[in-house]
């Protein structure tokens, strides 16, 4: 038997009284039901997913505060100096003193600039740390809240003894 391609008469696919198209492709009313179908799960999904985002920024966000308030800690105890984590906006950086003279250690980082969040420090915008690396207290617990347009809040406590809590403050 030799083979019939599907629009020759004689295959047996072909049922009579349809019409046969030798057309390849989609028609214009195939891609606007693709485009509608597409767009309609891009409008499903996109707010959660931008929301977890802004979530995963904003912990990013926190972790890099943490990070900072360690740091600066520790370059206290390491030192055997007073050190303080400064907030000046949203830029954090560390200061150290150097014999009567404050000194800035390691680089300044821009919070909103690289993740977007606000930072807003109480009760002072610097938290001093003394040689031992304990907190240098004011009146109340200094805080540093981070936060994000369209995401949540997150705070960090210190104690007096140098603890950071990032939950429970």
């Amino acid at each position: 038997m030799v083979w019939q391609g599907p629009c020759k008469p004689g295959n047996p696919l072909l049922v009579p009284g349809e019409a046969v198209s030798n057309r390849r492709g989609f028609t214009f009313i195939e891609m606007m039901m693709v485009l509608v179908v597409a767009g309609l799960v891009y409008a499903i999904v996109i707010k959660p997913v931008r929301g977890a985002f802004v979530a995963a920024s904003r912990r990013a966000a926190t972790r890099e505060v943490t990070s900072y308030l360690f740091r600066a800690r520790t370059i206290g105890i390491q030192q055997s100096r007073r050190a303080w984590l400064v907030r000046s906006g949203d830029a954090l950086k560390i200061i150290v003193d150097s014999s009567g003279t404050k000194v800035q250690v390691g680089t300044i980082i821009d919070m909103n600039a690289r993740y977007g969040a606000t930072l807003t420090a109480t009760p002072k915008d610097s938290i001093e740390f003394d040689p031992r690396g304990f907190v240098v207290l004011p009146a109340s617990t200094p805080k540093l809240i981070v936060a994000q347009t369209g995401g949540g809040v997150d705070t960090l406590c210190v104690t007096g003894l140098g603890r950071i809590a990032v939950q429970g403050c």
